[in-house]
């Protein structure tokens, strides 16, 4: 169970958008054991002895509660969840569409996916691979968004040749209402949850779960290729300069 900083580069440098969380593997079982090591979002650096688990279901409800910044709350968080139709009916798949039902995410669209259907836009080809998208939009916490359905003025003053289902959302509803309904209902849901129990290492090892350690920071990020040839040339002479001193020592 992978939660990703939005847009982030991984392994590499994490320069995607912290508002906003997106959510990976769901063909495990979420009752199964596992852990994941909490790092700081900015530097990758593990952040003490502290690890999310000890099974999938609690790494997803820890996870959505605290994001993927630091091991602190973010109330006003978005996290976003694709799930295909075959995990869906399969067990696991089910499991997790319940959970995602009971933790406040809606459906927001369907898609089919053109690895698989093929690249031709003409193609008689139809929903040989569906995908469905489900986002938790949570907006609770201080600075919380008063209707978090408008768009920006500066989006909606833009002349656009494409229906955008929002707009006419907007026409027939009372977003505002609606957006107080729903943190209404976040925030009861935030309350019952509760604050989120990390682990140590060894509570995690006492629940009989695996330590699972956070991936490093790789020493050859996406970069520049200037970048990258000259952090190789450092590596090349410092294996050489380590081997030449280890040959006079001998």
């Amino acid at each position: 169970m992978e939660f990703l900083r939005f847009g982030s580069s991984i392994p590499g440098t994490y320069w995607g958008c912290c508002a906003c969380c997106i959510i990976q593997n769901f063909g495990v079982d979420p009752d199964e054991k596992s852990s994941i090591q909490i790092v700081s979002g900015d530097s990758g650096t593990p952040m003490g002895d502290c690890f999310a688990g000890p099974t999938y279901a609690d790494i997803f409800r820890q996870r959505i509660r605290i994001g993927t910044f630091s091991n602190r709350d973010m109330p006003n968080h978005v996290f976003l969840a694709i799930l295909t139709a075959r995990q869906i009916s399969g067990g696991v798949g089910a499991k997790w569409l319940k959970i995602l039902r009971d933790e406040g995410f809606e459906f927001l669209r369907a898609t089919d996916n053109s690895v698989y259907t093929g690249g031709d836009p003409a193609s008689n080809m139809k929903g040989g691979n569906p995908n469905y998208i489900f986002g938790l939009f949570r907006n609770i916490g201080k600075g919380a968004m008063d209707n978090p359905f408008l768009p920006p003025k500066a989006w909606t003053d833009l002349k656009s040749d494409f229906t955008e289902p929002s707009a006419l959302f907007n026409e027939s509803q009372d977003t505002a209402a609606l957006a107080q309904k729903m943190s209404a209902e976040q925030l009861a849901r935030w309350d019952a949850t509760g604050p989120t129990k990390l682990l140590t290492r060894a509570e995690v090892e006492a629940a009989g779960a695996p330590v699972v350690y956070a991936g490093l920071r790789s020493r050859y990020p996406q970069q520049t290729a200037k970048q990258r040839e000259s952090a190789q040339k450092a590596d090349k002479n410092h294996v050489e300069q380590t081997a030449l001193r280890g040959a006079k020592a001998a």
